[in-house]
């Protein structure tokens, strides 16, 4: 396997990780800039959670539509095209002065909108680097992802607290328009030619390995809102902040310190395995908060390994052509998971405890280590890089 610093001297690989990781942070701060906008203009925290709801359902079915249109109008236009309608619909809901109804409609579209950055990004990565460095990359970039989780909801607060929620929004969809164009604007991107997939919309799913990717990655991301819903319902705000914090904080050290060992068939069992240890300690003591950060962490470990192997295995076992695709869906079940294993955890809390509810995590970490391990033998090898056809 590659170092991080050898994959970083590959020409152009500094240029597209940074563009896209501005490209990507608002997706950090969307949900607490909406929740906290809608309530301000509506006082309504059910109007809130409802527009956040349809901006993240948006989100799962424009993934896939998106990720194969890259192949079909060229990836440089759908994401101009994308980031616009996005940006053109955020800076609406900030501006605007229009009832809570067409605020909710307005996430909606959003969402549906969202420039398909990261179909876009782990489609063009191999192609940056030679076969030996994919897991790496892929590693890096789940990495990078979590300063975008640690940093974008303290910076949607501190606008909020600072100016006003409109400022929040309008920030939001400056960044947004500003790292999408610089991403596709790169020579990379620019010159990047996806074939057009010869398979119906939902074809690539026929794919075992692209299926396994889906569900895995659900249930991983899905465990992801058992512990911060349910951290939430234990703790006070603050408290609650910093202990689910443990779990970024964990997985960004894990992803440098661990992202590069994915030699064997198994490493993305082991590291599942990890992570739901993690979560099942939790138990030992669930109403110390330290010990809740102390468990999170190291969950979070190997959060980041484990969602940079997903994204290598999708890399290495799909034509070019199906990729995009392959990760529009990809994004569509992690999307899905977390938003259902919120609603469980909700009524996991009212109908037993904040206690009980830590289980989702457990249960869904439990799952993702299952399917993963079924699906070891015909997963290919990162370092060793084959394409399954069909």
């Amino acid at each position: 396997m590659a170092t991080y610093s050898e994959v970083l001297r590959r020409p152009g690989v500094i240029r597209v990780v940074s563009s896209q990781l501005l490209a990507r942070f608002p997706f950090g701060m969307m949900s607490l800039v909406f929740v906290l906008h809608i309530y301000d203009k509506t006082q309504s925290y059910a109007l809130a959670g409802l527009a956040v709801g349809l901006e993240t359902l948006g989100v799962a079915i424009g993934s896939p539509l998106l990720g194969r249109w890259m192949g079909r109008f060229g990836v440089r236009r759908t994401l101009l095209i994308a980031a616009s309608m996005s940006t053109l619909a955020i800076t609406t809901i900030g501006l605007a002065p229009v009832s809570g109804e067409w605020l909710v409609a307005l996430c909606f579209l959003v969402g549906i909108s969202s420039p398909p950055i990261q179909s876009a990004v782990r489609t063009i990565y191999p192609t940056l680097v030679e076969k030996r460095g994919m897991g790496t990359l892929y590693a890096l970039d789940a990495s990078l992802q979590e300063l975008i989780w640690v940093i974008g909801p303290v910076a949607a607060t501190f606008i909020a607290a600072s100016f006003d929620t409109t400022t929040g929004v309008l920030v939001m969809a400056a960044i947004q328009i500003i790292g999408a164009t610089w991403f596709a604007s790169n020579r990379e991107i620019s010159t990047l030619e996806i074939p057009r997939s010869q398979r119906r919309l939902g074809g690539v799913l026929k794919q075992r390995i692209v299926l396994v990717n889906v569900i895995v990655g659900a249930l991983l991301v899905g465990s992801f809102s058992g512990v911060e819903v349910g951290t939430v319902a234990l703790f006070d705000k603050t408290t609650a902040g910093f202990v689910i914090a443990a779990l970024s904080v964990g997985s960004l050290i894990g992803g440098f310190a661990l992202g590069r060992r994915t030699k064997t068939r198994y490493a993305l069992t082991k590291f599942l395995a990890v992570v739901t240890l993690g979560y099942f300690v939790v138990f030992l003591m669930p109403s110390s908060p330290l010990w809740l950060a102390t468990s999170w962490f190291i969950a979070g470990l190997c959060v980041a390994p484990a969602l940079g192997l997903l994204g290598a295995i999708i890399g290495a076992g799909v034509k070019t052509q199906d990729a995009p695709e392959a990760y529009g869906w990809v994004g569509s079940g992690q999307t899905a998971g977390y938003a259902a294993a919120a609603a469980i955890t909700g009524f996991v809390i009212e109908g037993f405890s904040p206690e009980a509810s830590l289980l989702v995590a457990g249960v869904c970490g439990l799952g993702a280590t299952a399917v993963a391990w079924y699906s070891a033998k015909f997963t290919p090898i990162i370092s060793s890089h084959h394409s399954e056809e069909d």
